[in-house]
């Protein structure tokens, strides 16, 4: 079992099903919170009393903060993500790219709630929960590609994947903090973002892959029109998970 799945199950089975929806409710005031006020003042104390449980029931629900930030996190992307449709298969370049381009493009609307999310990375005192989190939110646009690629002899014999993968986490992670101090607009966050990780892939890359990470790196910043064509796309399955979520929480017809 995998750090994830322990962090979505810990605690839960055997649970009733009132203990599923305070669990739930503290997860939701929680994402709230970081949304709203980061996590320099998040504690224990102000989430029991604005989910209207104590203390304790925190702690018994999910044994320690690290665990409800890490679950926070998770469940404030995942809940999103999951409901997601590409037309592309995800271990294709196209796929892992369609996978990246809309990600990126979904942290731009959450300005308040990234910045938190970068700082919290990038901390000294960083627990490993919460770096798994973050890590595998980061990279599993790319985790099937790599690994098909690397099965076909398409990485250069000293890459290791798992490195790979840590400094694609540390690149994005990076160029998130960029955007949410002021330092890059909008535009040029997901712009460096892509041009940041084909650099990092083609220099990991060889033969066919390669050549096609080359392309697409060239075209992103010279071919204007087909890279407003892919933000584009993006942006269009972005809104229809929100309309989708809006017309569930007001009853409509999808």
């Amino acid at each position: 079992m995998s750090t994830l799945e322990f962090l979505a199950l810990s605690n839960m089975v055997n649970s009733s099903e009132a203990m599923f929806d305070r669990r739930r409710r503290i997860l939701r005031v929680a994402r709230k919170m970081i949304g709203s006020d980061g996590l320099e003042h998040f504690n224990m104390r102000d989430l029991g009393k604005k989910a209207d449980v104590s203390t304790r029931t925190i702690y018994n629900a999910f044994g320690s903060k690290e665990t409800v930030i890490a679950l926070a996190i998770y469940t404030f992307f995942e809940k999103f993500v999951t409901h997601l449709r590409f037309d592309t298969d995800a271990t294709s370049f196209d796929g892992a790219l369609e996978r990246q381009i809309t990600s990126t493009l979904r942290d731009v609307d959450f300005p308040q709630f990234m910045t938190a999310v970068a700082g919290l990375y990038f901390s000294p005192t960083l627990h490993e929960d919460i770096g798994t989190v973050l890590h595998d939110l980061a990279t599993r646009s790319w985790t099937p590609w790599l690994a098909k690629i690397q099965a076909r002899r398409q990485l250069e014999k000293s890459v290791n994947i798992n490195d790979l993968l840590i400094d694609l986490s540390n690149l994005q992670y990076a160029k998130i903090h960029e955007w949410c101090t002021g330092a890059i607009d909008a535009e040029a966050f997901l712009i460096k973002t892509l041009c940041g990780i084909l650099l990092m892939l083609s220099g990991a890359t060889k033969g066919e892959a390669r050549a096609e990470i080359r392309k697409t790196y060239i075209a992103i910043q010279q071919d204007e029109k087909w890279r407003k064509s892919l933000f584009s796309a993006a942006r269009a399955r972005i809104d229809a998970i929100k309309m989708e979520s809006h017309n569930i929480k007001t009853g409509a017809l999808i």
